[in-house]
């Protein structure tokens, strides 16, 4: 006789659930003085945890749970699990990007579908039954069909955000820093598309389980569970690797992430790199390369250049190749030069951020300046 209660799916669930709260709990010990994307990752870590044990054992009959503890406690967590999960993975990545220490009254505007989802539980007795059955027979049937559809694809929604919210952070970062932390952007990319897609998965395993049931339906369930063993060790990743620098970056605590003063030798050897390499006239430099060439660490150098000369790398190129520029087209010695030969003897690679930048810092064209220059000769 077989007297297992969990099969080979629920173990891979099991380890997870496992692996979230290690993750939870060492977030709780390991505490920064920027502890507010750990405070949010804790709670969104612990939520996930209640979502897969109530999933465990709301779909394990063997599982020594029974009377109120399995038909009304588990709906009530059911509710505020799947509710609270994508809000709380919004104000993670949210804290990550951007610096916020309390809460605005807006905020609290994400806890409605929670509180409507809970109450609308208690108040008409959904049950654990009524969540698996879904048989739309009476009224608690279908707010139980219906909390599974909407919970689902209110957690997309914030998934969606979320993306949303990182490529607009990306941008405006791109305004005032000279070096983003393209690796841990990217890890915070995938991880919020793995949450889109395992919370849109949860969407397709519902509709199958209602249209077509069956083995099918059994499948598409329990691939979730692999699903998410793979995305929370993923998570688990990301955090301990990237999480600090990332925050550090888009809140502009640059300070903090590298305590030492910028030194003069450091803005001295920018200013070699620009006077005496001409490493500005070079298309292609960025400020890897770049620092490499002076000898600095690009980290150093991108914050002497934020801080110091109150600018961003490609600016501050852009401003010494315009000033380039400039020479040329007042010099009668090259007044042979078209103005595509002087972009190109300048470091600039094509014609728009050519004249972009340079009507943007002299307030007039190319063409007008060396009219100007040379007439005046």
């Amino acid at each position: 006789m077989d007297n297992r209660i969990f099969n080979l799916h629920d173990i891979f669930l099991i380890i997870t659930i496992f692996e979230v709260l290690l993750l939870a709990a060492y977030r709780t010990v390991h505490r920064d003085k920027n502890s507010a994307p750990g405070n949010w990752l804790t709670m969104f870590l612990l939520v996930v945890a209640i979502d897969m044990v109530t999933n465990l054992i709301m779909w394990n009959p063997e599982f020594p749970l029974q009377g109120w503890g399995r038909d009304r406690l588990l709906a009530l967590l059911f509710a505020f699990s799947h509710f609270a999960r994508g809000p709380l993975f919004y104000f993670y990545v949210r804290s990550l990007l951007q610096e916020q220490k309390h809460l605005g009254r807006s905020d609290w505007l994400h806890a409605i579908p929670v509180l409507v989802a809970l109450l609308a539980v208690v108040w008409l007795g959904v049950t654990t039954t009524d969540l698996q059955s879904r048989a739309d027979t009476s009224l608690a049937d279908k707010l139980a069909s219906g909390l599974w559809y909407f919970s689902s694809v209110v957690s997309v929604a914030y998934a969606c955000w979320c993306v949303l919210l990182l490529n607009r952070s990306v941008r405006q970062a791109k305004q005032r820093l000279s070096c983003l932390p393209s690796s841990e952007i990217a890890w915070l990319v995938v991880l919020s598309l793995c949450f889109l897609v395992s919370w849109g998965w949860s969407v397709l395993v519902i509709c199958i389980a209602d249209f077509i049931g069956g083995t099918v339906a059994d499948t598409v369930g329990t691939s979730h569970n692999f699903i998410r063993f793979l995305l929370i060790n993923g998570l688990i990743f990301y955090n301990l690797a990237c999480t600090w620098t990332l925050h550090a970056k888009f809140t502009g605590d640059e300070g903090a992430a590298e305590a030492n003063p910028v030194s003069a030798e450091v803005l001295a050897a920018i200013e070699l790199g620009i006077k005496s390499q001409r490493l500005h006239l070079q298309p292609s430099i960025n400020i890897e390369e770049f620092a490499e060439r002076i000898q600095q660490p690009a980290r150093v150098v991108s914050l002497a250049i934020n801080r110091e000369l109150g600018t961003r790398f490609f600016e501050f190129i852009n401003q010494h190749r315009v000033e380039h520029a400039k020479r040329l087209l007042a010099d009668p010695s090259c007044e042979h030069m078209t103005v595509l030969d002087i972009l190109l003897a300048s470091g600039f690679n094509n014609k728009s951020s050519f004249h972009r930048f340079f009507n943007r810092l002299v307030g007039m064209s190319p063409t007008a300046y060396r009219r100007q220059h040379l007439n005046a000769e």
